[in-house]
Order: structure tokens, then C-alpha cells, then sequence
């Protein structure tokens, strides 16, 4: 198989294997698995170890930092290397990170652990996008992508069903355990059925990554507010059911997986839909500004449970669609440039999120101004979602 370059930075597709599509989705999901892990077995960890709220925020912090800090280098490393060599490498590593938390009975082996977890996750989308540009036909793209970006809300409705009941019935440890044959098995898969990588084109070398340009500023900045809030939302939603609306564990870590549902659904219909749009950046404003009106929810909950199942749903069917457009954009070759380098970085400011919106919430919740002003962050973030998503607009009709 072979692999050509166009003018906008895409490669043109070869065959596409039938086993392509669900393994890229069960290494997205993967890669993703430990964040919903944190916050689906929340209670269980802070009754465990005794963790206050804002040392739970540091935990998936501690995760998207690494990825935000290596996503600089994570979309050069893939066009240098090749995506099938990278995914690869991704789920081994994410084996032996989960075998890491599971042994882990320290606050400080913990923020070992997931600071492990980031190295996967910045690789997993130009990991995961450069396969899907060398075999798949552009008309496909997008529903490809759709589906493939379905993996982590699959791995959101997984672990808030799954790991609750197991760590109920065992223990947090030997839930997260479970994890490790799942992720092995996923790296064989993936060595058996994927095509070898095709020789390069062009000659590459490692070195410093490339700027951004004026297209994939906006697009990062987008990413960053919708990161901030969805992190927020994955981390501390059950723990502040549990906490304050008298939910219990199971209850409560099931709140995350509302929210794997929606965006299994919307991921998938919105990336295809998004084929057909000339105009990404008003589809992106909408999901900010549905997100906005669905955090309004979840502080209201207090008035009645149903509100934090509604905010969960619409948060998971809107925020983490935003994420999976954005991926199409990158790879539609729309002035982005190459497309493991605009995966990267996409990926590094929607990391960027995930790693500073847990720290403010858990700092904001346990200080005075409570959980109420933790909810009023998210949803300030989403505010400022939709005016980047206005400005890429008006970017975009400007390049043109």
C-alpha cells in the first residue's frame, strides 16, 4: 500500500481493512478510560484514601498535563514514525499505566499513575487520524471519525455501569485491574489486523514543532473551553451527587455513563452531518451554546435529582460532540496543515482544558464559594467556547 500527499497537508487513502474502524474506537476509548475512571470510582477513592476534592481535581490534572506537554511533539512523532506503530505503543502503554493504579495505595502512586496516563492520550488522535487519512476514502471521513470519536463516551457509559458495581462487589483496585488483559488483547488486535504503515513521501525529521497557524489558533482555543468543562463535569459530577444530592455510589457513577450515552449518539450524527457543512465553526457555536444551557442544570439539581440526569445528557450529547467536528475539520484538510500535526495540536488545547478545569473546580468547591461556584465556572467556560467559536468563523471567512 502506498501513501500521497495533496496540497492541504491529507494524505489520499489506500484500502481500508474492515477491522480499521473498531479498533481505532477501542483505542480511543481506551485512551480516555482513565478519566471516567476517576470520576465514575470517586466516592470509593476519596473514602479510601482520604482525598479532599481539590486532590481529586489534581488527579485527571495531572494526566492532561502530561498530554497537553506532549502533545507538542505527538503529531510529529506519528508522521515520523506511523500511526499503526504509535497506536500500538499507546495501548501497551495504557496496559501497564491501569496495572500501575491498580497497585496503587498512595495520593502520591496515584498521580504517578495518571501522570503516565497522558503519554496515550496525546497520541491517540493523530495516532488514530493519520490511519484514517492513509485508508479511508474522503466521502467516508467523517462518519469514520464520528465513530472512532465515539470510543471514549463508549468507555464514559462502560465505566460509570461497570466499574461502580465491580468496585462494590470487589474493590477500586481490582476494577481498575480489569483494564490491563482488555488493553493487551486491543494491542494484538491491532498488530494482527492493521496495515503496515506506508513509506512517507517526503523525508521528515524530528524537531521542534511548528507554530499554529490562524486556522488551528481558534480551533485550540475552542478546544481548551470545552475541555475546562467537560473535564470538570466527568471528574466531579458523581462525587457531588454523592455529596450533595444523596445519591449513592452506584447512582452516582452512573451519571457518567448519561453522559457516554449522548455522546455515542451525537459524536457519531454530528460528524457525519458535519461532511455536508461549508460553515464548521456555526455548528461548533451551537454545541458551546447548548452546553452553557445544560451546566445551568446540574446546580439546580438541588431542586430535584432529574435535573443532574438532564444536564449530564445534554453536556454529553453537545460538549463532546464539539470534540469530534473539530476532528473532522483537522482532517478535511481545510487550511489546517498536516494532519498529525493539526491532531496534535487540537488535541493539546482540548487537553489543556481537561488538565486546568478540574484543578479551578475542586479549589473553587472547597473553598467559599462551594459547589455553586464550581458549576457557575463551567459554565462561564462554555460562554467562552462560543465567542471562540465566533471568532474561527469570522477567521476562517477572512483566509478565504
Amino acid at each position: 500500500m502506498t501513501l500521497s500527499s495533496n496540497r492541504a497537508g491529507t494524505e489520499q487513502p489506500t484500502e481500508a481493512p474492515r477491522a480499521l474502524v473498531p479498533v481505532l474506537t477501542g483505542g480511543m476509548g481506551l485512551s480516555m478510560l482513565v478519566l471516567y475512571a476517576i470520576g465514575s470510582l470517586g466516592p470509593y477513592i476519596v473514602d479510601d484514601l482520604g482525598i479532599s476534592r481539590s486532590g481529586v481535581g489534581f488527579l485527571p490534572a495531572v494526566a492532561f498535563g502530561t498530554a497537553t506537554v506532549m502533545s507538542l511533539y505527538a503529531g510529529h512523532l506519528t508522521d515520523l514514525l506511523g500511526g499503526r506503530r504509535v497506536f500500538i505503543a499507546l495501548l501497551a502503554v495504557i496496559s501497564a499505566d491501569f496495572a500501575l493504579l491498580a497497585s496503587s495505595h498512595t495520593y502520591a502512586l496515584l498521580l504517578v499513575a495518571l501522570a503516565l496516563a497522558g503519554l496515550p492520550q496525546s497520541l491517540a488522535n493523530p495516532s488514530t487520524n493519520r490511519l484514517i487519512a492513509a485508508h479511508v476514502a474522503p466521502a467516508r471521513r467523517a462518519l469514520t471519525i464520528g465513530v472512532k470519536q465515539s470510543g471514549p463516551p463508549v468507555a464514559a457509559l462502560l465505566a460509570g455501569v461497570a466499574l461502580p458495581a465491580l468496585a462494590g462487589a470487589l474493590s477500586w483496585r481490582s476494577a481498575v485491574a480489569l483494564v490491563v488483559p482488555v488493553a493487551l488483547v486491543t494491542a494484538l488486535l491491532a498488530f494482527a489486523v492493521l496495515p503496515r504503515d506506508p513509506a512517507p513521501t517526503e523525508r521528515l525529521r524530528f524537531g521542534l514543532p511548528q507554530p499554529p497557524n490562524a486556522a488551528t489558533r481558534w480551533l485550540m482555543a475552542y478546544s481548551l473551553f470545552i475541555g475546562c468543562g467537560l473535564a470538570s463535569l466527568n471528574t466531579y459530577l458523581p462525587l457531588y451527587a454523592h455529596q450533595r444530592l444523596a445519591m449513592g455510589a452506584g447512582e452516582a457513577g452512573a451519571l457518567i455513563s448519561a453522559i457516554g450515552v449522548a455522546g455515542i449518539t451525537t459524536r457519531v450524527l454530528w460528524a457525519r452531518f458535519s461532511a455536508r457543512l461549508s460553515d464548521i465553526p456555526s455548528s461548533l457555536f451551537g454545541f458551546a451554546v447548548a452546553a452553557a444551557a445544560s451546566a445551568v442544570l446540574i446546580p439546580a439539581a438541588t431542586h430535584g435529582t432529574w435535573l443532574a440526569w438532564a444536564g449530564a445528557l445534554g453536556l454529553g450529547g453537545c460538549a463532546a460532540a464539539g470534540n469530534a467536528v473539530s476532528m473532522v475539520a483537522v482532517t478535511r484538510g481545510s487550511g489546517f496543515g498536516r494532519t498529525g500535526h493539526a491532531s496534535a495540536l487540537v488535541s493539546m488545547g482540548f487537553f489543556g482544558g481537561f488538565a486546568l478545569g478540574p484543578i479551578v473546580f475542586g479549589l473553587l468547591a472547597d473553598g467559599s464559594a462551594g459547589f455553586g461556584g464550581a458549576w457557575t465556572f463551567v459554565v462561564a467556560v462554555f460562554v467562552l467556547a462560543l465567542i471562540s467559536a465566533r471568532a474561527g468563523r469570522r477567521t476562517l471567512r477572512a483566509a478565504a
